[in-house]
């Protein structure tokens, strides 16, 4: 793993201490992941993950991320899904709000289950908070809750004292920012809160955004670092760029984007105002998916 470590080093203007920091932990993760590996087998560096192309895709990725977090003992996990649009305005990708998100996951999440137990076995759900669209899944021996907030700690407690396997959040709505206040409270109570929601192993992360201009999407699967992926609106071309080995923050995907040659971040604002008005005027021909690369 010293070679990964050293190529970064050289290859960007990062402090390799920042990338590098946790490589132990995730050299444990990884000799989880195959039978070949608790055998003695051995490599210089594992194979970063691939951006999925596809729904599936991503079920793919997720079930076997699970599925290695709990061959390593992980029991609470949390999975997010980069979802298909539906309904899709100009003005607003979800303007069905959470419920609309839902529609979109809910096959996911049902196929997900099903991935990691028998294709045949039985799931059942049981709504916990209509309006947020936060719903038990269950099947077999696992439970995921989608869209919790936190306002559903307590259900979320009982849930994983009750599950006997793998207990899985999915697509979170909460946020651990704030100085003095956020969606936990204050005090002892936002400290234990924070501790049980900290708890759970980030088994599998696809994210979309856009940062001054670029869009890019943030992958995470157990075992392996945080990979940034942007992608070409214009091309439809996908650039893999150097992982980071702990989830990086805003300035951190900012100061990398801005670091390769012809970066739409990297333009003055004149520029970049004139690229999202092409991307702007291109984005209403296209049909309305942030997930499918293939479609």
């Amino acid at each position: 793993m010293s070679s990964y470590c050293c190529s970064l080093q050289k290859n960007t203007n990062f402090n390799p201490s920042r990338i590098c920091k946790n490589q132990q932990r995730r050299n444990r993760s990884v000799s989880c992941s195959t039978a070949e590996e608790s055998k003695g087998t051995s490599s210089t560096s594992s194979p970063l993950a691939q951006l999925p192309k596809s729904t599936k895709e991503q079920i793919q990725l997720a079930s076997a991320a699970i599925k290695n977090a709990l061959s390593c003992g992980i029991k609470d996990m949390e999975v997010t899904f980069n979802l298909d649009l539906i309904g899709a305005t100009d003005l607003d990708d979800w303007p069905g709000g959470i419920r609309q998100q839902y529609q979109s996951a809910s096959p996911m999440i049902e196929a997900l289950m099903k991935s990691i137990n028998d294709s045949s076995a039985k799931v059942e759900k049981k709504v916990i908070d209509d309006a947020d669209a936060v719903v038990k899944v269950s099947c077999g021996e696992d439970v995921c809750t989608t869209f919790p907030t936190a306002e559903v700690l307590k259900e979320l407690k009982q849930i994983a004292k009750e599950t006997k396997r793998a207990n899985i959040i999915a697509n979170p709505q909460w946020s651990l920012g704030g100085n003095i206040l956020n969606d936990f409270g204050f005090g002892p109570w936002r400290e234990k809160n924070e501790q049980f929601v900290k708890g759970f192993e980030i088994a599998y992360f696809l994210k979309e955004q856009r940062i001054q201009g670029e869009t890019f999407r943030l992958q995470k699967v157990y075992g392996g670092p945080w990979q940034v992926f942007v992608l070409n609106q214009q091309t439809g071309s996908i650039e893999s760029l150097e992982p980071f080995e702990e989830r990086p923050s805003y300035r951190e995907i900012e100061k990398l984007l801005q670091s390769r040659k012809g970066s739409i971040a990297a333009m003055n604002w004149v520029e970049r105002a004139q690229s999202e008005m092409t991307w702007n005027a291109e984005s209403l021909q296209r049909k309305p998916n942030n997930t499918n690369q293939e479609e």
